[in-house]
């Protein structure tokens, strides 16, 4: 083979499997809440329990323990009142 095509198979395998770790890895933190029991849910910090509730279409979705997401900090600078004329 070529070097080139030897580096361009390399270069191709090697971000495959970057990618392929990126994806799992988020497949795993997004599942730490999933099934988690009420009183264990409201206990863990970054779970919440979500209220079950009925979507337009008219399918009920029961109460479940889910990711509470992360948080971004909000710099200083920015008030309360600016932001919420921005998601105006």
């Amino acid at each position: 083979m070529r070097t080139t095509t030897l580096r361009s198979t390399f270069l191709f395998t090697l971000s495959s499997a970057a990618i392929a770790l990126a994806i799992s890895t988020q497949v795993l933190a997004a599942s730490t809440c999933k099934a988690l029991e009420q009183e264990v849910c409201e206990t863990t910090e970054d779970c919440r329990w979500q209220a079950g509730y009925t979507r337009k279409d008219g399918i009920e979705v029961s109460s479940h323990c889910r990711s509470s997401g992360k948080m971004k900090a909000v710099s200083p600078e920015v008030s309360v009142k600016d932001g919420a004329e921005k998601a105006s």
